[in-house]
């Protein structure tokens, strides 16, 4: 399958804005995803940069019968193209079926947790008038709430923001969404709050536990800005970033390949 095709450049009208915001929703389970692939394309935040998101899709070219694609979340909020990128992900979604995976990010909001910007109401609004561009968020909000959040592959796990700290039962998904989603590594030991006034700061003891308890060899994960990726907690976790430009002005975009439990990383 050629993805490229999947590549959606017009944000379109409203109705047909909603219809695919409907139709992804209605394919999507919500928790935890199992899937095994010969192949995983991950790609990390992309914040309405439908510019990196289209080259990446035109590196990976074809996606085959034992492959799949996956997002880690954050598809709107902060970029120029967050309609379109949300009608990109949902055609994926409409066309790959299984075969793409769509997690939540921190910024599908949780009605708790609303992140800062969150700027995707306006852009709609902007694009459909007052009106629709509520009942289209209103459709959106929706969906986030049905995204999956976790997603194992073969040997690794993914998810947008990192473990929970203290809750170390995965049948916990619901009470530990805000950490899942805000969660961040850092080089230490144990826990501590996070600086984003939301969520923690997890240590590599907190990782091993988890990657033990799951039989997972690593995770991959989003959430962060960085020059493409980067490693923590000695390669038991990656971080992918795949957007490019303000506000974070990295230089460097990328997306993972996981193939026979290693993981590779593409720049942008």
């Amino acid at each position: 399958m050629k993805i490229t095709d999947l590549i959606v450049e017009d944000a379109g009208n409203y109705s047909d804005f909603v219809t695919y915001i409907i139709r992804m929703r209605h394919m999507l389970k919500k928790g935890k995803s199992n899937v095994h692939a010969k192949k995983y394309y991950i790609i990390g935040d992309v914040h309405g940069d439908i510019k990196t998101l289209s080259k990446i899709y035109g590196k990976i070219g074809e996606i085959g019968k034992n492959e799949i694609i996956a997002f880690l979340g954050d598809y709107g909020d902060r970029g120029e193209y967050q309609i379109e990128t949300w009608k990109t992900v949902a055609m994926t979604k409409l066309v790959m079926g299984e075969m793409a995976v769509t997690l939540r990010g921190n910024h599908e909001a949780l009605p708790n947790a609303i992140p800062y910007p969150h700027d995707i109401r306006y852009r709609l609004v902007e694009k459909f008038g007052e009106t629709y561009g509520d009942k289209a968020y209103n459709e959106l909000f929706l969906t986030f709430q049905e995204l999956p959040v976790i997603m194992f592959g073969d040997k690794f796990m993914a998810v947008h923001g990192g473990f929970p700290v203290r809750d170390f039962r995965i049948d916990t998904i619901g009470d530990n969404m805000v950490e899942l989603l805000w969660n961040d590594p850092f080089e230490s030991q144990g826990y501590e709050p996070s600086p984003r006034g939301v969520g923690y700061l997890f240590g590599k003891d907190i990782s091993e536990k988890w990657l033990s308890l799951t039989g997972s060899h690593f995770l991959i994960r989003g959430h962060e800005p960085c020059e493409g990726f980067m490693v923590n907690h000695d390669g038991l976790v990656y971080t992918v970033f795949s957007r490019t430009g303000k506000p974070y002005f990295n230089t460097k975009a990328a997306f993972a390949i996981i193939e026979n439990g290693n993981v590779n990383f593409e720049f942008i």
